[in-house]
């Protein structure tokens, strides 16, 4: 059972539909691992509906109700076979194997080197907001050198385990980071460990080996 969950508002995002596709994904791999966090969503979810099923109905104008079906039957052409359903997007699947192509039906990329013991790959998601999805691949034992973001910084462990000033982090466990969030993982056990990242804006590396990597990091 997962012991570090999304923010609570991130969850009522995801809940809402207005969440970006990047961080939706990485809170669909957290679900697909933490029961809490599901019934969490579907209490959100329950809760949306009777809202709106209390609100008071409204005189339509005239000819309102064929103009609303003709946007949605030119919306549903022109986004079929390029975006998906938004339930799909929720939908429980099992965690990621290391012999996948895919995850959660978004092609991966090929494992590219970023520092010795630290590799990651490109997650073929959409572009919303300036948002990258990837994963990193940690060799057991490695330091991560200490590091901030400009923007947000969403993070699921798929496997394996990282600890840092916010406790343990294992399989299933999100970090829900922002600018204000600074932090130095150290990977735990002797298992690589791997996790998926939405992140947005810039990396900031701290410290002198910091400095001196952050030229070459292209996260």
């Amino acid at each position: 059972m997962s012991r570090h969950h999304p923010k609570n508002t991130t969850l009522a995002e995801f809940a809402a539909g207005t969440l970006d596709e990047g961080r939706s994904l990485v809170v669909a791999s957290h679900l697909a691992m933490c029961g809490n966090c599901r019934e969490y969503i579907a209490a959100l979810e329950e809760a949306g509906g009777q809202m709106l099923a209390e609100i008071d109905p409204v005189a339509m104008a005239p000819g309102a109700a064929l103009h609303a079906l003709a946007l949605l039957d030119r919306e549903a052409n022109s986004s079929r076979g390029q975006t998906r359903n938004r339930n799909e997007k929720r939908t429980i699947v099992p965690v990621w194997q290391p012999e996948q192509k895919h995850l959660l039906g978004y092609e991966l990329g090929p494992w590219r080197w970023v520092a010795p013991g630290l590799h990651h790959r490109v997650v073929k998601v959409p572009s919303e907001g300036g948002a990258r999805v990837f994963m990193l691949k940690a060799a057991p034992g490695l330091r991560i050198p200490e590091h901030s973001h400009t923007g947000t910084e969403l993070t699921c462990v798929l496997s394996g385990a990282f600890i840092h000033e916010g406790g343990r982090y294992a399989a299933g466990d999100c970090d829900d980071a922002d600018h204000d969030d600074g932090h130095s993982p150290v990977i735990d056990g002797d298992e690589e460990c791997i996790c998926l990242v939405a992140m947005q804006g810039e990396l900031k590396l701290s410290g002198l080996i910091g400095r001196m990597m952050q030229p070459f990091v292209r996260i």
